[in-house]
């Protein structure tokens, strides 16, 4: 394809390009390779949709620069709000780490701007692939959740045993 451009950007005119020895049958080759290619593309970022699902919120364009970044976690994180409603980024931590991790992530932002701590850090490691930390990420932020309910729900059970009684109503704050 460069070839063929540089020869055709050495004639300015286009009927001049036009008699190019098999400019016909070069483009047409040209364009079945593109097709091939394209194909191929399309098969790998379905194969890795379907490795991790989240990533089929998210455009061709989104998930290849998320695959081409993958050793930067820091510009992954701005497709995170794309495949996870509620989370709109990771709060990287500020705690030294050891020489293997790239970075770690110890809390979860809403898009309403709410920290929540997750109760274990993400620890991004180099050799981690980007799929890898993210269900890291999925499963964090569930397992968190799930165990802020679960003390919720303790400590509202504690409150209505304290407020039965007229004792316990006098007492409870």
């Amino acid at each position: 394809f460069i070839q063929l451009m540089r020869r055709i950007a050495n004639r300015p005119f286009a009927m001049e390009a036009l008699n190019i020895e098999n400019l016909q049958r070069t483009l047409e080759r040209l364009d079945n390779l593109m097709g091939v290619i394209q194909r191929a593309l399309g098969e790998y970022l379905e194969k890795q949709r379907s490795d991790f699902s989240r990533f089929y919120f998210l455009g061709d364009d989104d998930l290849l620069e998320i695959i081409g970044n993958s050793q930067e976690p820091g510009k992954v994180l701005c497709h995170v709000a794309k495949m996870f409603a509620g989370i709109a980024s990771a709060r990287v931590s500020s705690d030294a780490q050891p020489d293997d991790t790239l970075t770690a992530f110890d809390a979860m932002i809403s898009k309403d701007g709410e920290v929540v701590p997750f109760y274990k850090p993400i620890l991004v490691k180099k050799h981690m692939g980007v799929k890898e930390w993210l269900k890291q990420l999925e499963e964090r932020m569930q397992s968190t959740l799930a165990l802020l309910l679960e003390q919720a729900v303790q400590e509202d059970s504690s409150s209505i045993v304290s407020t039965a009684s007229e004792e316990g109503k006098k007492t409870f704050i």
